[in-house]
């Protein structure tokens, strides 16, 4: 499994863009191979994300193909501050217990708004 980890510094007078920008990213259900995204708010105005696909080519292929439009439309382009990235691949066997583990690790939690799941969910 091909595991997405976004840290977002959002610019204080644009959290609320963000937040309901957040939202849009449920167009990510359509895209083939994506499993499950979950977010929150960390620290004061740091936006955790983490994204899993069923492996390296779905990710690709929705970077290649369907990222950019659903970017566009979520409307966060200018609320960003900064952002990094971390992509791996790793054996994940219960999902919704390592996107709590790694947002409490980082002084975050699950906002349930920012969920996106598919029927593909396995190993939650």
């Amino acid at each position: 499994m091909l595991i997405k980890k976004v840290v977002c510094h959002v610019k204080e007078e644009m959290k609320e863009t963000f937040l309901n920008g957040q939202e849009r990213w449920s167009d990510l259900c359509d895209c083939k191979g994506f499993v499950a995204q979950f977010g929150g708010w960390s620290d004061e105005n740091v936006a955790m994300i983490i994204g899993f696909w069923k492996n390296y080519q779905s990710y690709v292929r929705f970077m290649n193909e369907e990222h950019d439009a659903i970017y566009m439309k979520s409307n966060q382009r200018d609320c960003i501050k900064s952002i990094n990235i971390q992509v791996e691949e790793i054996d994940v066997r219960e999902i919704n217990n390592y996107a709590s583990k790694w947002l409490n690790e980082r002084n975050g939690e699950i906002h349930s708004q920012w969920t996106v799941t598919t029927d593909n969910l396995e190993g939650s």
